[in-house]
């Protein structure tokens, strides 16, 4: 009988652990779920199968059916070798089904926690990189040959360049979306109670960042009216009054670095790039006037501060707040808030702004006359400073690397400035700089096409998302990645890559033309948040090529340009040598 047959064969299969298992499997499997369930097909003739003889013998069915039942009992196969090895494989599909759903439970909900699918949508997860189990990746290293974030470029040429793809950081589900349809798609339901929101990684973050913010309000009212307000410092209006004081800042400091050094001496412009940026923060955004002596800890603040984006311990989730604020960055929040207060002070005695971009939020005022709290204008205007330094001095630096190496654009901008000023003289408006300067505007966009911000803000989806046929679970971070948005906009895309690369790639005129202008330029962002301080950064950068263009004739790289290095850690991509050029 079959069960003999069994019985003979136990010798031979306690040697197997794993046969063993599914012989386990398969006896429980007649008095359990798995039985007709997911892991076991239910037989459709399993009694006849074991007792095949005994139930369908001819002697003991009545004569009508007795001629059906002989032919029925022919057909019915006899417990053999085949039979035994089609149940063992059978049970061992069983076993591998049951093993890969255990491995997907434990992948998914232990190893890397709340990176499960919601079995609610057809839809399937992108492919993954899930990295180092319960933190996931340093999505934060970068390389001397690629600069910050070489995480996003190695994951996505390891996946095949797809345009969303998982990832796990700082024991948080990720997701990095790309394409600029797809990015909208992601970002349209955002402030809607099942659409998708800001938010700080951790609470140590937002501690040092700030918490009212325009980056970190998720109130829809609220987000409308603090853009309404503190947009007021960013208008046409305030920027062509800043002008003249930006004009002047930066001409002193060409004069001080170029022409005041002499032909002999190197430059690094990177050094320059912060000086001048730092100047505006100080002057035009805060409208500080603070001594020589205490400059330097004033710029020090600044750049520890920015330097906190890079602290593990502000990412830990559940970080206590007194360990935040004794952080470096912490601490240089408190100096800078310290000198914000003081301003505001000395604001609340004036009857109007004194020009500055705090001055205009101060005394905003809306339709309804709302007014930005004190907490709301510290947050809002040191995220400014964040804009209109580390942004700023980063895209100055490498535009001064890729005029160094190509003196031809270089030489293109000059042209162009020298005619604006043989027209209208020495002094800039934001009309002629707009309207009057298409190659400088070309440059500097340009260089953010290459080298841009790597990512805006995470957003964190409040339910699960379908965007390019792949869902985007439920409580989700989603990073928008600007930089492979741009490597893949189809306008420029090229197979070999040289479309990126800072020898090849920067190519200003495409900007001038309708059908090589690139299509999916992100280079501020994107949706409801785009860069509030985007009127204020492209001001400042013009005006400052536009006067080392009108100043200075021409500069080489001090090391020809050759296997140019990059910082792996910073903000924006950076040379590591700051870019040391001499005049030529």
């Amino acid at each position: 009988t079959v069960e003999s047959k069994k019985s003979s064969n136990m010798p031979n299969l306690i040697r197997k652990p794993a046969v063993v298992a599914l012989y386990l499997l398969v006896s429980a499997s007649a008095f359990s779920p798995f039985r007709g369930g997911r892991y076991l097909p239910a037989p459709t003739s399993s009694l006849v199968h074991r007792h095949p003889q005994s139930l369908i013998s001819p002697t003991r069915a009545s004569s009508p059916n007795r001629a059906l039942l002989n032919v029925a009992a022919s057909e019915v196969p006899t417990p053999s070798n085949d039979h035994s090895s089609s149940r063992i494989r059978q049970l061992f599909s069983a076993f591998t089904a049951l093993w890969k759903d255990v491995a997907r439970f434990i992948s998914q909900r232990i190893l890397w926690p709340n990176s499960a699918p919601d079995a609610s949508v057809s839809a399937p997860l992108p492919p993954s990189t899930m990295g180092c189990p319960l933190f996931g990746h340093n999505i934060l290293a970068g390389s001397k040959h690629h600069g910050p974030y070489v995480f996003f470029a190695n994951a996505a040429k390891k996946l095949g360049n797809p345009k969303i793809y998982r990832y796990f950081a700082f024991g948080f589900p990720f997701v990095s979306v790309s394409g600029k349809d797809n990015i909208k798609a992601t970002l349209k339901g955002e402030f809607d109670p099942d659409g998708i929101n800001t938010m700080s990684v951790s609470e140590g973050m937002s501690l040092v960042f700030g918490k009212e913010s325009i980056v970190y309000q998720n109130d829809k009212k609220k987000h409308a009216l603090l853009r309404r307000l503190a947009g007021q410092a960013m208008t046409p209006v305030a920027l062509r009054k800043a002008v003249p004081t930006i004009q002047a800042t930066a001409e002193k400091l060409i004069d001080k670095y170029f022409l005041n050094a002499g032909s002999e001496s190197s430059v690094t412009m990177e050094n320059m790039m912060e000086v001048y940026t730092m100047d505006i923060a100080r002057k035009q955004i805060l409208g500080l006037d603070i001594e020589d002596d205490e400059l330097e800890t004033f710029e020090k603040n600044i750049s520890d501060w920015i330097n906190g984006i890079f602290n593990p311990l502000l990412m830990t989730p559940g970080i206590p707040k007194f360990v935040a604020r004794s952080t470096k960055g912490g601490r240089a929040r408190d100096y800078l808030v310290s000198k914000l207060e003081e301003r505001l002070e000395y604001l609340a005695t004036l009857n109007e702004s004194d020009g500055s971009s705090l001055g205009a939020m101060f005394f905003a005022v809306d339709e309804d006359d709302n007014k930005l709290t004190k907490q709301q204008l510290i947050d809002n205007a040191l995220i400014l400073i964040l804009a209109g330094t580390e942004t700023s001095s980063s895209t100055l630096t490498v535009a001064s690397l890729l005029l160094g190496l190509h003196p031809d654009i270089y030489q293109r901008l000059r042209e162009e400035q020298q005619a604006l000023q043989a027209q209208h003289g020495d002094t800039m408006t934001m009309e002629l700089l707009d309207e009057e300067c298409p190659y400088l505007d070309a440059v500097i966009r340009e260089t953010m096409r290459l080298k841009p911000i790597d990512g805006m803000v995470e957003r964190k989806t409040a339910t699960t998302l379908v965007v390019d046929g792949k869902q985007i679970p439920q409580k989700y971070l989603v990073y928008a990645n600007i930089r492979q948005t741009h490597a893949d906009d189809p306008t420029t895309f090229l197979e070999d890559g040289s479309h990126m690369d800072v020898y090849k790639g920067f190519i200003p005129d495409r900007w001038l033309d309708d059908e090589t202008k690139p299509s999916e330029w992100m280079g501020f962002g994107e949706g409801q948040r785009r860069c509030l301080g985007e009127r204020l950064a492209m001001c400042e950068m013009k005006i400052f090529l536009a006067s080392l263009a009108r100043k200075v004739n021409g500069y080489a790289l001090a090391n020809g340009g050759n296997d140019i290095i990059w910082k792996p850690i910073s903000v924006m991509a950076r040379p590591s040598d700051g870019v040391e050029v001499v005049l030529t």
